[in-house]
């Protein structure tokens, strides 16, 4: 992929919203940095696999995102990745006990 296409520019930008995910101070230090890296592993990925390596990209973008994103905020707040995702999870059990169809 020597040009840049309209599919990449669309990544970009949404891999720049998705940053905002993150604490300030991590995206003050990294945020620039981090975009960078997203785009040339997209432009690796896509080039040596088309559109399935970019989705290969996507898949750790999105789990290296809620990790670190959602730990960094927990921890700001003084609460535990796991015990987060408990909560979560209970969370989650509520909304469907209550409003899941009988």
């Amino acid at each position: 992929m020597n040009r840049v296409t309209p599919s990449f520019r669309w990544g970009c930008r949404i891999y720049a919203a998705l940053v905002l995910l993150y604490p300030a101070t991590l995206r003050r230090q990294f945020g620039e940095e981090m975009i960078e890296v997203f785009a040339e592993q997209m432009r690796d990925a896509c080039r040596k696999n088309g559109w399935v390596g970019g989705m290969g990209v996507w898949r750790s973008v999105a789990g290296e995102t809620l990790r670190t994103a959602l730990s960094s905020h927990l921890r700001i707040i003084g609460i535990s990745f796991a015990s987060g995702l408990a909560a979560l999870g209970l969370l989650c059990t509520f909304f469907w006990a209550t409003f899941a169809p009988h």
